[in-house]
């Protein structure tokens, strides 16, 4: 169980950091309008920073072009999970705000900062591009539908396509680009920015452990909707794309890489869209929290199974 340890690792390094920044703002050291300076500096410049480095550091336009199983298999999860937490979230009755802020907990996973050093350690020799290519795709959803689930409706505003133009969207694209012209940047500035972009995961943390002193958190415990949607998504769901994707996909490393990736807790950055956006914050942080815990149980579970 070589992936247990891996993921207890990651939840351990997790909650240190988060505690760290709950007695940062506990001891006043830090208070709320650093937190929501750090919040902006972190989505309008370290994601980005940390998304457009991943996705450019060693990766050619033949690799991605080799890589398309892993481009299609990534637009089919999101495409799929997209569906059944719509559907659950209908069996479930949930309304308004509380019915969208469910579905982005658990359509999105924390595939930053458990799933990278998952898949690289169950896949060292492809784990690297197999996450970087993904990231198109997640980073793709994440900064559109993911922005969109998390962001109130107000007063019957339209729709509109300007909302979703933002500095991680922006780096994904820019991305794209630069690898499909075969551009490459020198390895030094390469470097610079993934150095800037990693700060993004510890103060992330950072962050949302300041928030657990501001949030209600704890009401989620008493949300059936939490349990079942662990027990859907984070196991019935990737053991159910793994079954269906290896009909699919003969590429066996890819297939158990998504399948991976779709068992992930919900990802911090989600909380962080909440917070901004003054809705539902105490639900999606705790929803951050507590699938983040159950993932010790689920993930085992899932790598055993399909591993």
């Amino acid at each position: 169980m070589a992936q247990f340890g891996i993921v207890l690792n990651q939840v351990i390094l997790f909650l240190v950091l988060m505690i760290i920044g709950y007695i940062a703002v506990r001891l006043r050291i830090v208070g709320e309008d650093f937190l929501d300076s750090l919040s902006r500096l972190i989505m309008k410049i370290l994601l980005p920073l940390l998304v457009f480095s991943n996705a450019v550091s060693g990766t050619s336009r033949q690799q991605l072009f080799d890589g398309y199983p892993i481009l299609l298999l990534s637009l089919g999860f999101y495409i799929s999970i997209i569906i059944v937490c719509f559907l659950l979230a209908k069996i479930l009755r949930l309304k308004g705000e509380k019915n969208k802020v469910f579905r982005a907990a658990l359509i999105f996973g924390n595939a930053g900062f458990i799933g990278i050093p998952l898949i690289t350690s169950v896949f060292p020799e492809n784990g690297a591009i197999y996450i970087a290519l993904m990231t198109i795709i997640d980073q793709s959803f994440m900064w559109t539908y993911g922005l969109a689930l998390t962001t109130p409706a107000k007063n019957g505003k339209k729709f509109s396509f300007k909302n979703f133009i933002n500095p991680a969207l922006c780096a994904v694209v820019l991305a794209l680009i630069l690898i499909l012209a075969g551009i490459r940047l020198p390895k030094v500035l390469v470097d610079a920015l993934s150095t800037m972009g990693k700060a993004a995961t510890p103060l992330s943390l950072f962050y949302l452990g300041g928030l657990f002193f501001f949030c209600n958190w704890k009401t989620v415990l008493k949300c059936k909707e939490l349990y079942i949607g662990i027990i859907v998504k984070m196991i019935l769901f990737p053991l159910a794309y793994f079954f269906v994707a290896s009909l699919l996909c003969s590429n066996k490393e890819m297939v158990q890489t998504l399948s991976l990736i779709s068992a992930l807790p919900t990802m911090t950055t989600i909380a962080m869209f909440t917070k901004s956006n003054r809705n539902e914050e105490d639900y999606a942080v705790g929803f951050v929290l507590i699938t983040t815990a159950a993932s010790l149980i689920t993930l085992s579970i899932v790598s055993y199974l399909i591993l």
